[in-house]
């Protein structure tokens, strides 16, 4: 067979590869930004960047490396770098600045000095209110289980806060007799008090007996939503810039679980609330769940809209493609 007969197996081959490494697909992404803040102690710093990639223009938290060259930056600086989001927070490498720009915003840093969480810690018992004024505790809720999730009522982004409430909602439907309450803590407490909250609850149709919006003041509760990882900037172009985490909460107060991304499914969650009390629970949406949480842990941000089981699928396909195109290649070549 000529090399033009054998071509669609090689571009079929260089394709699956493509797909399967995405890395190859990434190599040499250089980002252009402007430095909003810089914290040296961890050499974290916030950009607002344009367009890059598959990455519309925003603005982000990056590491950058080596942290040295953070130590060198100055809010309102220019750079341009090497871009990997294969880490967590993404990496900034090779960084090249320029002059830099006088800043008409507040570009004081978001990122506070307070201890993180983690799975097995017991949920600070900040004092909050709700959506109806009255004090709300997370240690009022003992004995239930609780999901916990970080919004804002004024976000656009139909991927971020709305979505997470949507799914809140279908939660609320589909929670049925079990004891589950669901707590949405604000992440803009000088806007969102009660009866902007109480608004935005009916807006959802949030019953306040099973589902609490929670706000208190400015810093107690950005330091509170900072120990889940959640650090909240707000961009005069976008609105609130901010990770998410969606964290599941046994009835003796402590963290079972924190999903990261916002992929996961109600059913899903409520599977492993019952598996939690021995009763057995959807295992098919629980390895739904696992597949997601594991990619996104494994593989970082760049597959945070893995779908689980069915990703899975389309990725054994492409193996068995690729397999097959190997092996169709390979007799061509030595026939």
């Amino acid at each position: 067979m000529s090399l033009l007969g054998r071509t669609p197996w090689i571009m079929l081959l260089l394709v699956s590869i493509m797909m399967l490494v995405p890395g190859i697909a990434r190599a040499g992404q250089r980002v252009h930004g402007v430095v909003l803040a810089v914290t040296p102690k961890t050499g974290n710093v916030i950009v607002r960047h344009d367009a890059f990639g598959s990455m519309p223009a925003m603005t982000m938290e990056f590491r950058i490396v080596p942290r040295s060259r953070a130590l060198q930056l100055q809010a309102g600086a220019t750079i341009d770098a090497d871009v990997d989001t294969e880490t967590e927070p993404w990496t900034l490498s090779n960084v090249q600045s320029t002059s830099g720009q006088r800043l008409t915003e507040d570009v004081s840093s978001p990122l506070r000095n307070v201890p993180q969480l983690k799975i097995g810690d017991v949920v600070p018992d900040a004092a909050f209110v709700d959506q109806r004024g009255a004090p709300f505790r997370f240690s009022s809720l003992r004995g239930q289980d609780v999901v916990l999730s970080f919004i804002y009522t004024r976000c656009q982004d139909a991927r971020m806060c709305p979505l997470i409430s949507a799914k809140f909602r279908q939660l609320q439907q589909l929670a049925g007799a079990r004891r589950v309450h669901l707590v949405e803590v604000t992440l803009d407490p000088a806007y969102d008090r009660p009866p902007v909250l109480a608004r935005y609850a009916r807006t959802f149709g949030a019953d306040p007996r099973r589902w609490s919006f929670a706000v208190g003041d400015a810093d107690p509760t950005l330091d509170f939503a900072a120990r889940f990882g959640i650090t909240a900037f707000a961009d005069p172009r976008v609105g609130i810039i901010h990770a998410e985490n969606t964290v599941l909460i046994g009835p003796d107060g402590r963290i079972t679980e924190m999903n990261t991304e916002t992929a996961w499914l109600p059913n899903e969650l409520l599977a492993q609330i019952d598996a939690a009390h021995g009763r057995g629970g959807n295992w098919l949406a629980r390895l739904d769940l696992f597949l997601k949480t594991g990619a996104t842990a494994i593989c970082g941000n760049s597959v945070a809209g893995f779908s689980g089981l069915t990703d899975l699928l389309v990725v054994l396909a492409i193996f068995a493609a690729l397999g097959y195109a190997v092996y169709r290649l390979a007799r061509t070549i030595f026939a």
